[in-house]
């Protein structure tokens, strides 16, 4: 996935900034999916990755098969809360979230489908 990822980021001559925005996301978002989705006795998985690029803005479409969540409806934790007092859990929800302009998404039959939009800005 990580190769997939470059070649794309080479190819649509994305900043190297985002270069490594996209890795985060794509990486944040299989972490999840392997241990939530398809962790505890759950069995394999198949994980989907589609990129798109129109000159502006980055579409990235991450669907699965594993157990049903949308990572939207979950409430984000309040980071002005000493960690303590928070729930465990929901950061790498907020920080996808925050990199991203649009978030979309669906269960479509067997499938989990996210869709984040990232409006890129090149330099100069």
């Amino acid at each position: 996935m990580i190769g997939f990822a470059e070649r794309f980021a080479r190819r649509h001559a994305l900043p190297s900034a985002e270069r490594a925005r996209l890795l985060i996301i794509l990486e944040e978002l299989f972490t999840n999916v392997a241990k939530h989705g398809y962790g505890s006795g759950a069995p394999p998985g198949n994980i989907e990755v589609a990129l798109a690029f129109d000159g502006e803005r980055l579409r990235i479409e991450f669907s699965d098969d594993g157990r049903p969540f949308d990572p939207l409806s979950v409430a984000l934790p309040n980071i002005d809360q000493p960690a303590v007092k928070r729930q465990i859990g929901g950061l790498g929800l907020r920080f996808l979230r925050s990199l991203a302009n649009d978030t979309q998404y669906s269960r479509d039959g067997d499938r989990n489908r996210l869709v984040l939009t990232r409006k890129i800005l090149h330099p100069g």
